[in-house]
Order: structure tokens, then sequence, then C-alpha cells
């Protein structure tokens, strides 16, 4: 196991948690917990006031397998950092989805799409949206939503670079004339300060990108074998499929023959939201959402210390001998 593999990210601290030392009750089920309840998705008496909560771009439905064990799946801790936008429903539990325009499923597969393809597919649409607007019958409505009327003192003069709003034309200025000179407190000031004060806040502000081409994902929390029998589910069948850029787990649960690039939900739902935000979001990412990684890097640091390392963990053996057979076979 890496020393710590989330160094670089902004997640809060979790050493809080290891003073806690008894179990709590859970203010809904009033059933004992350590940190929060992963059947109710809160968090109970202690950590209440100090567990990080994340607001994400989406929401999130994860539909759980009912043999999967509810205190070591890690979709709980989605929905127990993200209360507002995670939602976990339990198989054969499906929610409706009456738009399904704007849902996708997040699962691999031959006609998965990337969201890099979506967002081609998206600046493709853009460009030719453009070109049309601009060209052929758009063009002359275009240009007069930039030009009013020439006789309208509040009117753009957009001839050349130079140009200032309100500047008159060589024709009209007169030598010495009342025309030729605009007083900084003519018709035309309150308009030029206010399209310098739009340019100076458009300085400071983010560079949000396109309108994202989905607004819900839903993943499916179960062993691979498992899954393939709830994506085939006909409420599901005709979503769109989308699949995530490949990167190697952190987890420490064990899943036999299972490369390391399979995540657990938690990573597939972190990084989902990572590409999502720097694709379709904002041009600037701030650590927003590094916190749904919260009980992840804590559990993963407390088992790196108690398992000396990790040395010993199987899931770690298998990918340490993958990663060796990998390297003999590239060379």
């Amino acid at each position: 196991m890496e020393e710590n593999p989330f160094q670089s990210l902004k997640i809060s601290s979790s050493e809080f948690l290891n003073s806690l030392q008894d179990r709590s009750i859970c203010p809904k089920c009033l059933k004992s917990r350590k940190f929060y309840c992963y059947n109710c998705f809160v968090p109970v008496k202690g950590t209440e006031d100090r567990i990080p909560k994340v607001k994400l771009p989406l929401k999130i439905d994860i539909i759980k397998h009912p043999n999967e064990c509810d205190g070591k799946s890690t979709s709980a801790h989605a929905a127990v950092l993200a209360p507002d936008d995670v939602h976990v429903y339990t198989y054969p539990c499906i929610p409706e989805y009456p738009d399904q325009s704007k849902v996708v499923l997040v699962f691999p597969g031959k006609k998965s799409l990337t969201l890099e393809e979506m967002a081609n597919t998206l600046s493709t649409c853009d460009t030719k949206q453009n070109v049309d607007t601009i060209s052929g019958s758009g063009k002359d409505s275009f240009s007069r939503s930039l030009v009013k009327d020439q006789n309208d003192t509040s009117t753009y003069n957009m001839k050349g670079n130079n140009s200032k709003p309100g500047d008159l034309s060589d024709e009209g200025k007169g030598n010495n004339s009342d025309e030729s000179k605009l007083d900084e407190n003519a018709d035309m000031s309150p308009l030029k300060r206010k399209v310098e004060e739009d340019q100076g806040s458009q300085k400071k502000q983010r560079t949000f990108k396109r309108a994202p081409p989905f607004e819900r994902a839903i993943f499916i929390d179960s062993t691979w074998k498992q899954t393939k029998g709830i994506i085939a589910d006909d409420r599901l069948k005709d979503l769109t499929c989308v699949q995530l850029k490949s990167r190697e787990t952190k987890f420490w649960r064990h899943q036999k023959d299972n490369p390391a690039t399979y995540l657990s939900t938690i990573e597939a739902v972190y990084y989902l939201v990572r590409d999502y935000h720097d694709l379709f979001v904002d041009n600037i990412y701030d650590g927003e959402y590094d916190n749904l990684l919260f009980f992840f890097n804590f559990m993963y640091q407390k088992i790196r210390t108690t398992y000396d390392g990790g040395k010993s963990l199987k899931a770690y053996k298998q990918r340490a001998k993958k990663n060796c057979e990998k390297g003999l076979l590239n060379k």
C-alpha cells in the first residue's frame, strides 16, 4: 500500500475519528454504529457536526445488490457525505426516470461512451450551430444584434478595433462641433461604465462550460457477476452507458480475478464527479469533491497501519503479482 496516495487532495482531517472509542446509537433506527449508520446514511452522535458535507454538481443514484454487505459497502460513504445529492436503493428497488435523456448508467461495455466523447460531441454541435447562426440567412440578424440603429445614442460603433462606444464617424464630425465631443456625463457614459464593469467582473469569475449532457448518474454496487443481472433490468437497459477513464483502485478488499482498474463504488463516484466537473462545469477545480474520500482515506490509513503497510493483504498481493507479470510481458 502506498504511504499516502491522496496527499494532493483537499480531504478534511479525520483524526477525531481515532478518538471515538465507543459506538453510538443511530438517531433514526437506534442501532449501534461507530461513525455513521450504513443503513440510514446519517452520522451518529459525536460525528454529526464534524463530518464534512459535500455538494455535487449532479445527482447520484446507487443501486445496491441485496447480497452486498451493508457494513462493508463504500456506497454508504457517498450517501453520508453528500446527503443532498446521493441516494442508495437496494435492488430490485429502482426509481423512475421520466426523462431518461438526462440520466446515464455508469457501466463499461462495447457501447459505452467516455465523458470525453460526450464533450467532443457537444463541441461539434456547438461549432455547427455557431456557423449556421452567422452564415447565410442568419448573418443579417446576427449583425443587427450587435449594432443598433445609428440614430440611437446608446449604440456601439463596430467600425474597427479602436472605436469606442459613442464615437462618431469622420463624416459626421464638425470642427469644434458639440457632436464631435462626448462629455463623460453624456448618455454614453453609463453604458460604457456598465460594459467596463461587466468586463472586469468576467475576469474575476471562473469560466463555466457548456450545458452538461446529463444531470444524474446511476452506479451499480455489487460484484461483477451480480452487476450483469441488474443492468439487464428493463428499467435500466435503455439508458446511455458511460465509462470512466482507467484508474487504479486503492481498495483493500480482495476481488478475485478482477484487475486493479476495478474501482470501489466511492472511488468510481469520486472520479466521475471530478471528470464531470472538468469537462462540463468549470475550468478551475479547487478540491470541492475531495471529501467524498473522507472515510475511504481514513480506512485506508487505518488498514495500512494495522496490517504492516498492507503487505499481507491478499488484494495487494494479487495486484503486485499482476503488475509483475505485466511488466515481464512488456519487456
